[in-house]
């Protein structure tokens, strides 16, 4: 009898949309609702919307790593509304990322 061959993931990006409401008594005070886990970047901005209304504030991120190291990269903002927590605002956000990445030299960059 043969073991089954296991083929496990290298790495994992999971996709979240976490949501906040206001907290009735305390001024500007939010708290976190369950955190969604979406199947892509898609699902993660349909699910976003759908919650934005009505919520105190809403930030959807992905997350890259390894399930079997338990080592992953810092969560990356897709997209924020609304009041949210200040460990929130020490997050990338997604357009950040992109403006990094590009590759730019000085002949490139011109003055109007």
């Amino acid at each position: 009898m043969s073991k089954a061959k296991r083929e496990t993931a290298a790495h994992l990006t999971y996709f979240v949309v976490q949501a906040y409401k206001a907290v009735k008594g305390m001024r500007g005070g939010i708290s976190a609702e369950d955190p969604r886990e979406a199947r892509d970047h898609n699902h993660a901005m349909a699910l976003f919307e759908r919650l934005k209304p009505g919520r105190a504030g809403i930030v959807a991120f992905r997350r890259t790593g390894s399930p079997a190291t338990g080592e992953f990269e810092d969560a990356v903002i897709i997209a924020r509304h609304g009041r949210l927590p200040a460990e929130v605002d020490g997050l990338v956000d997604e357009t950040e990322l992109e403006a990094d990445s590009w590759d730019l030299g000085e002949g490139d960059l011109k003055v109007a």
